[in-house]
């Protein structure tokens, strides 16, 4: 039969929907069960899960979001901090949910994980502009929160993507951002950039529906040469076949940008020059006189390079009606360097002395060394749900591959001998891991008005460390680890609910809490049992001197929900063992040195609520205070001294944070005014009182205003403007130095949708 015309109806929604597609001709419908919205293996859902979490909606997404990176968005929810090494929040980010870093949060893109598997950092910075394709993102605080990736520590941040459209469409977008330097009296320059293109297919054939996206976002940052150059695409495709349906993403994108990845004295945030600089560590006192000039700036040199393509298969498969099948596999694929002063490096650290015939302690002049990264990780995540009458069970697991290789070499110096070779690695190693985890989780439905999750997961890693090039290290360090969940859910009525939950969580160091393989040259050392009988060293690799974090988690929740309003109230109490905190010192390349604290407790209330004061505005605001201390912890100092920190605050964690936001919604315009209160937090674990960021206050403003539909085209204006009253805090820390957060600036934007 020929085909003369499709007509459909798509409904949109959070579990399994319908497409109703009729042809023309002798009456005959075609029913396609499909999943608009992906749903991942540990999605919440109020008055059902006895979880602590927040959500932020395609709505919420489409007004708030324009340029800056995903910590920054979701910096107003709940227990969440953030900073930016370059300071206007474009580029190198970092979000602390409760106060835990994000290498114990996991961070997962359509429940595939996104944490680095050897450091467990999530580089924002590799998944630019994601946020235009992305549909909604659950945050879930506490322990055990998410089955894949690193165990959740501090919570998980589920991104989900569902850029497909009903309707075919193409969207144009562009923005432009202004900063403030220090003189208001002066024009803003143009800072920020932002331009972007994509497409919806619709329903494509009664089966198919595409979308893609292309978009450059470059910012000249804050700081001093601390610039970015990002670019992304993101490529989708989905089919509809009865009881199945099968999406592919592509996405990622090439990215550039000045490294700035070392803080500042807490001495420049007053001063509007000072507090711009990108200088190498050691400016933490302040100088006085021609001071200044004796300073060693971050060189122009001094870039990072880098491109991860994710890509995504995903199953649903529909086999009865009460068993569903998802599968998901992925492959990612990284590589890429960064060029860092290494001035201060002799001949000896750069392992070119003995090589060359030129003496031990001699500098090689003002080099600049390259260190190299290339990466794979791919993966199989099943899990089969299956609906009983009482209760629906979970059953999954996670197989995951991971493969590295680390290089270093002088990508420039003055002073290098005749015959030098451009391509020889002063330092060289393969990393891996090998990731694999089973896990079960039951909703089961005691009564109508209450609800029982059961979780178990049961993890095995593995790290791989191998071929290295000049000391001959290797090692394979296995964990096993059982993390078990427990919580009920209660509905007092059609509006109260309230929740208890309890887990326990054990999470591995980072592979270079075991050994910082590309900073062997510079003395760094195996973290394992060593042997020193006879004068030898002799490391025994099944003996690591980290230990694995131990946390037992128990939560309180209650929560109300009615026609004008919404709250929530959690109380939290998360006892440690062997947290892995920070010691105040960082890397040669910015980065918090941590280990083991014998006993830690962290405490605290998280207050969350929104409000329909009128017709039009609505009043959404969190308050959270807590309480985070060193219950037993000794650190040992240069010379072997024990110092007791019994007592003392943990390294950045605020007491109390605090964000509101007052929205105006009439017809085709949007306009919220927000507010954030920073706690004060300590930078290091010593309660060292000039080591602390102070409290700040912040406001922003958005305006969204969309004109009536023309000729199949609608304009959309954007309007932003940060930190209203230009004031100058501390974004973050580490040990005695800090980040400035950039001043007074504000964004303009046109999106035309055709």
């Amino acid at each position: 039969m020929k085909r003369a015309g499709v007509m459909f109806v798509m409904l949109w929604c959070s579990t399994p929907c319908l497409l109703l597609a009729q042809e023309e001709g002798p009456k005959k419908d075609t029913v396609y069960q499909m999943s608009p919205v992906i749903v991942t293996a540990t999605q919440a859902t109020g008055r059902k899960s006895p979880v602590t979490f927040s959500d932020l909606t395609s709505r919420s997404l489409r007004e708030r979001y324009s340029t800056q990176d995903i910590p920054v968005l979701l910096s107003e929810l709940p227990s969440i901090t953030t900073y930016s090494e370059n300071g206007n929040g474009i580029g190198y980010n970092y979000i602390n949910i409760r106060g835990f870093d994000q290498r114990r949060i996991s961070v997962m893109i359509n429940g595939v994980p996104q944490n680095d598997p050897e450091d467990h950092n999530v580089y924002w910075i590799d998944f630019p502009d994601l946020l235009s394709s992305t549909d909604n993102i659950q945050i879930q605080r506490g322990a055990g929160s998410a089955f894949y990736g690193p165990p959740a520590i501090g919570g998980s941040v589920n991104l989900v993507t569902n850029p497909f459209g009903g309707e075919p469409g193409v969207l144009l977008e562009m923005m432009a951002g202004f900063q403030e330097f220090g003189d208001s009296s002066k024009p803003l320059p143009l800072t920020t950039r932002k331009y972007g293109a994509s497409f919806t297919s619709g329903l494509v054939g009664g089966h198919y529906m595409f979308y893609g996206r292309l978009s450059r976002i470059t910012s000249d940052g804050y700081r001093t040469n601390s610039w970015v150059d990002m670019n992304s695409y993101f490529f989708g495709a989905i089919r509809f076949d009865g009881d199945m349906s099968t999406r592919f993403h592509f996405f990622g994108g090439p990215i550039r940008d000045g490294l700035a990845y070392d803080g500042l004295g807490k001495f420049a945030n007053g001063n509007r020059v000072l507090r711009r600089q990108n200088v190498v560590a050691g400016w933490t006192a302040a100088p006085s006189g021609d001071a200044y000039a004796s300073v060693q700036y971050r060189r122009p040199q001094e870039v990072e390079s880098f491109s991860q393509p994710h890509a995504e298969l995903m199953n649903d498969w529909k086999l009865s009606s009460s068993l569903t099948l998802h599968n998901t596999l992925f492959y990612y694929s990284g590589e890429g360097y960064f060029d860092y002063d290494a001035s201060w490096a002799d001949t000896s650290m750069l392992r070119i002395g003995y090589r060359y015939g030129i003496p031990a302690s001699a500098n090689p002049g003002n080099a600049l060394v390259r260190a190299f990264v290339g990466s794979t990780q791919w993966g199989w995540l099943p899990r089969l749900e299956i609906d009983g009458e009482s209760g629906t069970l979970t059953l999954g697991a996670e197989a995951r591959v991971h493969r590295s290789t680390h290089w270093g070499k002088i990508e420039y110096a003055e002073g290098l001998p005749a015959g030098f070779d451009p391509d020889y690695h002063f330092y060289e190693y393969n990393g891996g891991k090998d990731m694999f985890s089973l896990f079960g989780h039951e909703l089961l439905r005691l009564s109508d008005d209450m609800t029982l999750m059961a979780d178990a997961q049961l993890v095995r890693d593995r790290y791989t460390f191998t071929r290295e090039k000049y000391l001959g290290d290797a090692f394979s360090v296995p964990y096993l680890f059982l993390n078990p969940r427990l919580g009920l859910n209660c509905n007092f009525d059609d509006a109260w609910s309230g929740y208890i939950s309890f887990s326990y969580t054990s999470h591995e160091p980072q592979l270079t809490n075991l050994y910082a393989g590309e900073s062997s040259s510079y003395g760094e050392t195996p973290q394992f049992k060593a042997d020193t009988t006879g004068g030898a060293v002799r490391y025994d690799f099944s003996r690591p001197l980290v230990r694995p974090e131990q946390l037992f988690d128990g939560e309180i929740g209650l929560r109300v929900e009615s026609p004008d309003a919404e709250g929530s109230a959690t109380v939290y109490l998360m006892e440690f063992s062997n947290e892995l905190v920070k010691s105040g010192q960082v890397n040669i390349f910015g980065e918090p040195v941590t280990g083991n604290a014998k006993r830690t407790r962290h405490a605290g209330i998280e207050l969350e609520g929104t409000l329909r004061v009128a017709r039009a505005v609505t009043l959404s605001g969190n308050v959270t205070v807590s309480r985070n201390r060193i219950i037993a912890s000794t650190y040992f100092l240069s010379g072997g001294a024990p110092l007791v920190l019994d007592g003392n605050p943990i390294a950045g964690f605020p007491d109390v944070l605090g964000n509101f936001r007052l929205t105006w919604r009439v017809e085709k315009l949007t306009a919220s005014v927000t507010g954030k209160y920073i706690g004060a937090f300590h930078t290091d674990n010593f309660n060292d009182e000039a080591n602390t960021t102070d409290a700040a206050v912040l406001f922003n403003c958005e305006i969204l205003y969309s004109f009536p539909r023309f000729a199949g085209t609608e304009l959309t204006l954007r309007g932003e403007l940060r930190n209203i009253f230009n004031t100058l805090y501390l974004a973050g820390g580490e040990g005695n130095t800090f980040f400035p957060a950039a001043e007074r600036n504000f964004l303009v934007g046109l999106s035309v949708h055709l």
